[in-house]
């Protein structure tokens, strides 16, 4: 069984950077460890995304009963990379759950290639996020002060990013940064529906990866390996695969039955 750790210092990096920003305290999650001793770690970022600290020799069938039964997990959430016994395990327990398996790719900007210097349209500009232009932002429904951040002033404080704006003031593709840790940016990208393939996400998206230079940070990319478009966006900017993986979202059909 899991239990959970109230203080915890870990020492850990798992290279997925939301992941990394619970384990160094900087953004709010919980953590689990085996009350066995075994050393197995679960990390569950507030937004639902988590990871399994993985070991080929364990046995994940309490583990996962825990994750199911848990009040501490919610009813629909992800895990990154998870071992394969856990999808094997999920799929012996469709009454349970319901899953879906999907490869993902990481990218990031190791400078290889040339920043562009890109222009917005005419009578377009891009302005870096600031306190005057916030709230201008909801438009995108990304609760940007509540889903990764504690706050708005959390997320002006600790996090950066740049949006394209209209002539008529309209904010209409943000590029931002979800968490900042180990010198690490993972990007979060929006562009409204009716202005997308129209390039505006390159052109924030180019904005922040130029801010990240200047500041010694490097810049994560990460989406579904079927997202042709997104991939042919990072790729452009001068992205780089650093790795695929699984990821696996659960569906725990009693906690929401319970729930509605």
């Amino acid at each position: 069984m899991l239990k959970l750790l109230s203080a915890y210092n870990i020492g850990l990096a798992t290279g997925f950077p939301l992941i990394d920003a619970v384990l160094a305290n900087l953004q709010q999650g919980k953590i689990f460890e085996d009350e066995s001793g075994n050393e197995l770690f679960y990390i569950i970022h507030k937004a639902g995304f988590s990871y399994i600290v993985r070991d080929d020799h364990t046995d994940y069938s309490p583990a996962l009963l825990f994750l199911l039964e848990s009040k501490d997990i919610p009813g629909y959430f992800h895990i990154y990379d998870p071992p394969t016994q856990i999808i094997h395990l999920c799929n012996q327990n469709t009454e349970e759950v319901n899953i879906r398996v999907r490869e993902r790719v990481q990218l990031k900007f190791n400078g290889h290639k040339k920043l562009e210097t890109l222009n917005p349209p005419q009578n377009y500009r891009i302005e870096k996020i600031n306190p005057d232009n916030f709230d201008k932002l909801s438009i995108f429904n990304l609760s940007l002060g509540e889903r990764f951040w504690k706050s708005k002033s959390d997320f002006e404080a600790n996090s950066f990013g740049f949006c394209i704006f209209n002539e008529a003031d309209v904010p209409l593709s943000i590029c931002y940064a979800a968490c900042v840790v180990n010198n690490t940016a993972e990007i979060d990208v929006a562009t409204l529906s009716e202005y997308q393939r129209k390039g505006l996400a390159k052109l924030v998206v180019n904005a922040f990866v130029e801010y990240c230079i200047n500041d010694n940070i490097v810049a994560n990319w990460d989406c579904f390996q079927d997202n042709h478009g997104s991939l042919k966006t990072a790729e452009s900017i001068g992205f780089e695969r650093t790795m695929s993986y699984n990821f696996l979202s659960i569906f725990n059909k009693r906690k929401n039955h319970e729930k509605g």
